[in-house]
């Protein structure tokens, strides 16, 4: 997969197109919220929505963008564990394969929740080319699901860096 380190995204950045949901995508979404919210899991996960537009000739892109926000709100605010989490994600989406087809840009920024201080997040937009809006679908699913691996896997090991006791 291409990986992008970014310092922010910019408006309107990928923004163009029209609301996608074929079952490949939405099973994937589904799939990744699910694992992300388990006692396991040291984040808490945001979607945003899927959007299908063009790419260069008849290409169709897939794409959509996660957000990951520590769930210990001591954490929120740890920009060592935060470029930790970037760093990690990073590397492992870089061995994922497809570079071809699927790309992941990755920034750390912050936002307010729930009224209180701001926090610390990390936003992934994947983005999954093909010929048709199915293929693109399909790659973004996959893509997904190595974000998924990254994450659970960063988790575990950003858990024993920076919980106490955490194993």
């Amino acid at each position: 997969m291409r990986v992008e380190v970014i310092e922010a995204p910019t408006k309107g950045d990928g923004e163009a197109g029209e609301a996608y949901s074929g079952a490949a995508v939405e099973r994937a979404l589904k799939n990744f919220l699910a694992a992300t919210d388990t006692e396991d899991s040291l984040f808490v996960a945001e979607a945003g929505g899927v959007l299908l537009g063009s790419g260069n000739s008849s290409e169709k892109v897939c794409a959509g963008t996660m957000t990951l926000r520590f769930r210990d709100g001591k954490l929120g605010g740890n920009r060592a564990a935060h470029f930790s989490l970037l760093e990690s994600v990073s590397e492992l989406l870089k061995q994922a394969g497809s570079a071809e087809s699927l790309k992941a840009l990755l920034s750390v920024g912050s936002a307010v929740a729930d009224g209180k201080e701001p926090a610390l997040l990390l936003r992934i937009r994947l983005e999954a080319t093909g010929n048709t809006a199915e293929q693109a679908g399909l790659r973004w699913g996959l893509g997904l699901a190595h974000v998924q691996q990254a994450v659970l896997f960063t988790s575990r090991s950003l858990r024993q860096q920076f919980m106490p006791g955490g194993d």
